[in-house]
């Protein structure tokens, strides 16, 4: 049986608790809840996902390693590298270590990757400082996702760039064009889906096409600090909580659209991350699964994340397979 969980109109149910954030409705026998939407999966969904496996074939969502070639923020960021140890303890033996920042590639924003800006409060209301300066709550770190089983269950994909064309839409995957409601809508539509609730919401954009792409020396995105996505109006946040997403992803930067046109900058993440305990998807590789998809004709499958489990994680690497 699905949850029962307040429209948004109604949110807050906690009268200290920030405008449109569902802080305390998932949360059971006077315990703080740690899983936000992640609550909507359902052993009863996942069953019922399994029925998207048809055909028997994966794809990995994950872009290559070393894409893209400058990450995002690189004067904070450092770009991913991989070393090979050779001849270990005197035999023809390798291993090979990995650096790398979780938003440096295909990954999901954790809990603890956007707070509140103004409250300074993590989903729930971890406050910030308890996890940035003293350390002493971890509760929302990926960890959490791991303990739960990972994420398991029914993704949907939207094709923006099959729709754009479809329609006559000029626009550039390297700019900050915003995807509106209106064009979702008709995309869910055109695809004939059905939202059910816990389901994972995955738009393409185009951006992993233009990353596959890319070269070293023509091989950075964030150029001009416009990013592709969603446009994060109010109507959009509202749709977003009231369809009962588990979780929404995209190959852009950073799901919604920086800055959206009314000028706005990160509203979807307060929203989603701080206000739902959402998992946001970025920097997803989209491309192999839009085309079985539309192979198939069909724009729903399976889907797995396994997570890092690293405790007090603030995000981690995508490690996301959709099973057709």
């Amino acid at each position: 049986m699905p949850l029962q969980v307040p429209k948004y109109c109604d949110l807050p149910v906690k009268p200290d608790a920030p405008p449109g954030s569902a802080w305390g409705v998932f949360d059971k026998d006077g315990t703080r809840d740690v899983y936000g939407t992640l609550n909507f999966i359902t052993s009863e969904a996942v069953v019922a996902a399994k029925e998207e496996i048809q055909i028997g074939e994966s794809v990995v969502l994950n872009l290559p390693f070393h894409l893209p070639h400058v990450p995002c923020g690189a004067e904070i960021r450092k770009k991913s590298t991989h070393h090979v140890l050779t001849k270990n303890f005197g035999m023809y033996c390798l291993d090979d270590e990995v650096s790398f920042n979780t938003q440096s590639s295909s990954q999901w924003d954790g809990l603890l990757h956007y707070a509140h800006q103004e409250r300074q409060e993590f989903y729930n209301g971890v406050k910030y400082a308890d996890v940035a300066e003293t350390q002493t709550d971890v509760t929302l770190g990926v960890q959490a996702w791991c303990d739960r089983g990972g994420i398991v269950g029914r993704g949907l994909l939207l094709d923006f760039v099959r729709y754009a064309a479809k329609h006559n839409i000029a626009y550039d995957a390297l700019t900050n064009y915003a995807i509106t409601l209106a064009q979702i809508k008709d995309m869910i539509a055109d695809a004939k889906l059905e939202i059910r609730q816990g389901d994972i919401l995955m738009i393409r954009s185009g951006l992993s096409k233009w990353i596959r792409s890319s070269t070293p020396e023509n091989g950075d995105p964030w150029v001009g600090n416009k990013h592709i996505g969603v446009d994060a109006t109010a109507e959009l946040v509202e749709w977003v909580w009231d369809q009962n997403l588990a979780a929404v992803a995209g190959d852009a930067v950073a799901f919604e659209a920086c800055p959206c046109p009314d000028g706005s900058f990160m509203r979807l993440h307060q929203a989603a991350l701080a206000g739902w305990g959402m998992p946001i998807g970025e920097l997803f590789d989209l491309e192999k699964l839009a085309e079985v998809c539309e192979r198939e004709g069909r724009w729903s499958f399976f889907v797995t994340v396994c997570p890092l489990n690293v405790t007090g994680g603030v995000a981690t690497m995508c490690n996301t397979l959709a099973i057709l």
